[in-house]
């Protein structure tokens, strides 16, 4: 497992530009690194010009140099970006064009964030951020359709209308009492009830009866809760193991997906980013990131060899696929995992 670095008072010195705070998760190099809590990806190039320069060119000369090989830089390291547990953006650019290109526009368009000039030597930092073009570019060709979970078969045993209908029942204006304020005031009653309907519908064909259930009283647990969730804080303190990546999932202990869906992927608020990362728990709570009001909770491991695959307990789990509130701000990249130093 590679370590986050706490950055070094030599990074520190050379990436001085950056502003980069101590608690910031980063993994890097001499030649530049990924700041995980930021979400950027930065090169320092170096570069001088030749003896036979004319000395009013030099300057020049050298600073071409230096960005030449920042931007080389820059691309081997974005190469090396974990994206998801079982791919890189290198694995990306091997099987697709379409990505090679983007990318390399991606890269073209770095932001120089330094640009000295000393002893005829230039030095030429730049900088990409993880979001807008660079997610865009590889968030729909990470989502494997096939690590997803097969739904249970159906149970005709407790299919069937009576319960539909007492759900029908359960859900209508009339009972309205069960929604939070906060979840009524998104929708119009009839629209909402009718939404709820539907999933709850697609549920009761697909699930076993005691899992359907449970279905019902998380759905129904969410709708009372007067909080107001304003993101998702995973803590990943401990598990050693759990790999950094661009696109990490959260799954159930029995290895489905539960965050980023597919929908989630496909959703243009992606490009802001599906998670962030940090070193300490209260500075990660009062991140704006995930607003003041985040649902905490603790990873417990990693899903078999996909190292950069969370996996949380399933009543948790449960409560995260059906709150409302939280799956609002989920789709919203809202959600933020801490790791150890």
């Amino acid at each position: 497992m590679v370590k986050y670095l706490v950055v070094s008072s030599l990074i520190s010195l050379m990436f001085s530009s950056f502003c980069v705070l101590a608690e910031d998760v980063i993994q890097g190099s001499d030649t530049g690194g990924i700041n995980w809590s930021k979400g950027t990806i930065f090169a320092s190039g170096y570069g001088v010009a030749s003896d036979n320069t004319p000395h009013r060119k030099k300057r020049l000369m050298a600073r071409r140099a230096a960005q030449v090989d920042a931007y080389r830089n820059l691309a081997e390291i974005i190469s090396g970006v974990q994206v998801s547990s079982e791919t890189t953006v290198l694995d990306l650019e091997a099987t697709s064009d379409i990505i090679r290109t983007k990318l390399n526009a991606v890269i073209r368009g770095a932001l120089v964030t330094k640009d000295i000039y000393q002893n005829e030597i230039a030095q030429v930092v730049v900088e990409v951020k993880m979001d807008g073009s660079f997610i865009e570019s590889i968030s729909q060709h990470t989502y494997n359709s096939s690590l997803l979970i097969e739904s249970s078969p159906v149970n005709t045993e407790f299919s069937g209308q009576y319960y539909l209908e007492q759900l029908t029942s359960l859900f209508s204006p009339n009972n309205w009492q069960l929604m939070s304020n906060a979840h009524a005031a998104t929708l119009p009653v009839a629209e909402t009830t009718v939404s709820l309907l539907r999933e709850i519908k697609t549920k009761l064909h697909k699930l076993p009866k005691e899992e359907f259930l449970k279905y019902v009283e998380a759905k129904i647990d969410s709708l009372q809760n007067t909080n107001n969730i304003s993101g998702l804080l995973i803590d990943a303190q401990g598990i050693d193991q759990f790999e950094l990546a661009t696109i990490p999932r959260i799954r159930t202990q029995d290895g489905e997906i539960i965050y980023p869906t597919k929908e989630m992927l496909n959703s243009i608020t992606i490009r802001k980013r599906p998670v962030s990362y940090d070193l300490d728990l209260r500075d990660a709570i009062n991140n704006s990131r995930i607003g003041y009001t985040p649902y905490v909770v603790k990873a417990i491991g990693t899903y078999k060899s996909k190292n950069s695959d969370l996996v949380v307990a399933d009543d948790v789990a449960l409560f995260i696929k059906n709150n409302l509130d939280l799956a609002k701000t989920m789709d919203k990249g809202r959600v933020m995992i801490v790791v150890s130093p």
